[in-house]
């Protein structure tokens, strides 16, 4: 009778276990990161008699989640990639949206520019198409200005969300940490406690939306977590540290530092994003460090590279005044940052050597104790010089007059930021922009020979303008000597010629730098004047300004093929980080919907379990009934 009541019993606790624990499920069938969880019966054993082993009943043994860890760890890692491609993908969005439109772009900038300076050209003594000329190279410089002030801003962007999100992945190690303590606890009764479980693997994954972890399990049922790259985040009760602090080699932009231990113990680490392996925080650091650090390197190298070739050429004519042209645009040079470990007392200073050779890179500069190390950022190609200056790429390093390095002293060189960030127009007046030559070329009037004179340029100065006469020997040689009738026997300059070839003078004395082509064969005592010319009509200069357009003079490429680069170049980025945002965000759906046809919550699964389970209530129920009549029968019988 007794068995037969604690059968009953056994049975209605087990059925009102799993009930408890399938209402547990279907309330919980919308909650992020839930786990469904099942009761684990087993039979209670029979009891010996002569007429064999007789049952004694059911037993609820445990609450078990439906759990498992590899298709949970593939969550956790692919939400960490995702998160990472996804934050790049947000970032390059914006970047794509500066470079957009066309129209407002730094290449149309560029092009009217030297559509004007064909106007001047056409007109060079018409001061309204000077101040036309003016304008445009004005709107150039803005325009520059305006787009490397806008990726500037997305590099500070990109640096308030790293410092944001060291922050949260924090909060995340203190929750985890939180959570392992109560699971200790909780563990110790020898029973899983499935919603701290779940609670943690949820807190798991949002640390791997920001950066990607290494979770290893203890015995004792908490989790140590480590940085991909190895360095301990939480390990027992000792709890690391991130910061976004100011980069030791370059205290303009924030750095991710791993602090690990407490002091006076403590020891520090700095994470790129490789070390961090994934995670929103290392999808902002590859957006800048990678992609806008590229977006606006390439935009500083146009601003250098077109400021150099526009203020060479007008510096190579003279104005309306016959004055040496000024300057027309204003190019802030390259930054030099020295570390802020460096110990001793050498300054560096880097500027542009050759605008045509550069490269849009940033470089690191570091002494050993016998030579510098000058290394480009964008590929890691050293280059070693024991002394300084050195030029690498079209920049001169320099070192300072005074001061003597220490091993391992470093210096970060930013040769574009600055200048995509502040160049600027010269306030000239129409009047000086140099469209003449100081001087031009005409042929002597009693030339016997074939010889013509092409593609006359100044190439130096300008210097004086005294006439010169070039007098051709007729055996192939040639002197430069001042006056027309020249003052033969004393020549400025004297050297040979080869026809369909350029002669380059270089500026010595009274001479321009000067380089014509002699076309045909000149007799002996054939001239060529070089004279000054009337400064306010003519046109050699603005010619020359005109086919700035099509000379190679970024690294191989024309200003319009260097922008169209560079314009590719953010275009293959977004649709790289857009195809690889895409990609990573199905494979981490994916990898949930795996993870959930195991422990997500099947409403009409519950459903179903819980009308068996109610109908095993029931049934327990009914034993107890039949007990408790049989009981009375019993005591009747015995009564009577």
């Amino acid at each position: 009778m007794s068995s037969l009541l604690n059968i009953g019993s056994s049975g209605l606790l087990a059925a009102q276990a799993s009930l408890t624990t399938i209402s547990h499920n279907i309330t919980n069938a919308n909650t992020d990161g839930y786990s469904r969880q099942s009761t684990v019966q087993t039979t209670a054993g029979g009891l010996y008699t002569g007429s064999g082993f007789f049952g004694q009943g059911v037993q609820v043994d445990s609450v078990q989640r439906q759990y498992d860890q590899y298709l949970t760890g593939a969550v956790q890692q692919t939400a960490a990639v995702s998160a990472s491609d996804s934050t790049r993908a947000t970032g390059l969005d914006q970047l794509d949206s500066i470079f957009g439109n066309g129209d407002n772009g730094i290449g149309a900038a560029m092009d009217q520019v030297f559509a004007a300076a064909g106007d001047l050209a056409n007109r060079p003594n018409d001061l309204s198409v000077r101040q036309a000329f003016l304008g445009q190279v004005q709107a150039l410089a803005q325009r520059i200005d305006s787009m490397g002030t806008q990726i500037a801003a997305l590099q500070s962007s990109a640096d308030t969300r790293i410092t944001q999100d060291a922050s949260a992945v924090n909060a995340r190690l203190t929750e985890i940490h939180q959570l392992n303590d109560r699971i200790a606890q909780a563990q110790a009764s020898g029973q899983p406690p499935n919603d701290l479980l779940d609670q943690r693997d949820t807190a798991l994954k949002a640390l791997n939306g920001l950066m990607a972890v290494s979770a290893v399990p203890n015995n004792d049922g908490t989790i140590s977590l480590f940085t991909k790259s190895g360095q301990p985040l939480l390990v027992g009760a000792q709890q690391s540290r991130l910061d976004g602090v100011p980069d030791p080699n370059d205290a303009s932009r924030i750095a991710v530092r791993l602090t690990i231990g407490t002091a006076p113990a403590a020891s520090t680490q700095w994470l790129d994003a490789n070390a961090l392996g994934g995670g929103s925080l290392a999808g902002a650091l590859t957006w800048r460090d990678q992609d806008l650090a590229a977006a606006i390197n390439q935009v500083g190298r146009i601003a250098d590279v077109v400021g150099a070739a526009l203020n060479q050429q007008q510096q190579l004519g003279v104005d309306m005044n016959g004055n040496p042209g000024q300057p027309l645009l204003s190019v802030p040079g390259p930054a030099v940052k020295p570390a802020a470990t460096n110990t001793g007392s050498a300054s560096l200073t880097a500027s542009i050597a050759n605008p045509s050779a550069l490269q849009p890179s940033d470089y690191d500069v570091q002494w050993d104790g016998s030579q510098y190390t000058i290394t480009r950022l964008t590929d890691h190609t050293s280059t070693s010089s024991a002394t300084l200056p050195a030029t690498v790429d079209g920049i001169q390093f320099n070192a300072g007059a005074t001061g003597t390095p220490a091993a391992g002293d470093r210096w970060r060189v930013q040769p574009f930021a600055m200048a995509a960030t502040g160049v600027s127009a010269k306030p000239l007046a129409p009047q000086q922009v140099a469209t003449a030559y100081a001087v031009g070329i005409q042929s002597g009037a009693t030339n016997a020979g074939s010889a013509v004179a092409l593609n006359f340029a100044v190439v130096q100065g300008p210097a004086g303008t005294q006439p010169m006469t070039i007098t051709f020997d007729g055996a192939g040689g040639y002197q430069v000597a001042p006056g027309q009738p020249p003052t033969l026997g004393a020549p400025v300059y004297s050297g040979t010629y080869t026809p369909g070839s350029a002669t380059t003078v270089p500026a010595t004395g009274n001479i321009n730098g000067w380089s014509v082509r002699i076309d045909g064969t000149p007799a002996a005592g054939d001239t060529f004047l070089v004279a000054p010319v009337n400064p306010a009509s003519d046109n050699h200069n603005a010619l020359a300004l005109q086919g700035l357009a099509n000379a190679p003079l970024a690294n191989g490429s024309t200003l319009a093929e260097a922008y169209a680069a560079l314009v590719g170049d953010v275009g293959t980025r977004v649709q790289g980080g857009k195809a690889a945002a895409q990609v990573s965000s199905q494979l981490a759906s994916e990898a949930v919907t795996r993870q959930q046809n195991v422990s997500g919550v099947n409403l009409d699964e519950e459903a179903a379990d819980m009308l068996r389970y109610q109908q095993a209530y029931q049934a327990a129920a009914k034993i107890i009934q039949a007990s408790q009549t049989v009981f009375s029968a019993l005591i009747a019988a015995t009564g009577s």
